[in-house]
C-alpha cells in the first residue's frame, strides 16, 4: 500500500473552532476549513417525544444573531475536554 499525503485529512476540534486541512502541509499552513464546534437543537412545539431538529453553520449564526429561543446552542467541547459525546457525534 502507497502513502500518498492526499489522502489524508486532519481535523482538529476545538473548544470554540474545528478545523481541517487535506494532506500533511507545513504546519504553518493555514486550515482549509474552519467552523464553529457547537450546533443548534430546534424544537417545534415544545414536545420532548419530537425529534430534533439539529442545525450548523450559517443557519445557526443567524439563529444566535437573531436571539432565538427556539433554538438551543450546545458546545460539545469545553475547555478541550468533551462535555457532550451525543453532541459531538452529530457534529462529526
Amino acid at each position: 500500500m502507497v502513502f500518498r499525503e492526499e489522502n489524508v485529512v486532519v481535523i482538529e476540534v476545538g473548544s470554540l473552532l474545528t478545523r481541517a486541512i487535506v494532506g500533511l502541509d507545513e504546519s504553518m499552513t493555514p486550515p482549509q476549513v474552519r467552523v464553529h464546534t457547537r450546533i443548534g437543537v430546534k424544537r417545534k412545539g415544545g414536545e420532548e417525544k419530537q425529534h430534533p431538529e439539529y442545525i450548523f453553520g450559517e443557519e445557526l449564526d443567524e439563529a444566535v444573531v437573531k436571539n432565538d429561543v427556539g433554538v438551543q446552542v450546545i458546545y460539545p467541547v469545553v475547555q478541550g475536554r468533551i462535555a457532550d459525546w451525543d453532541a459531538l457525534e452529530i457534529f462529526w
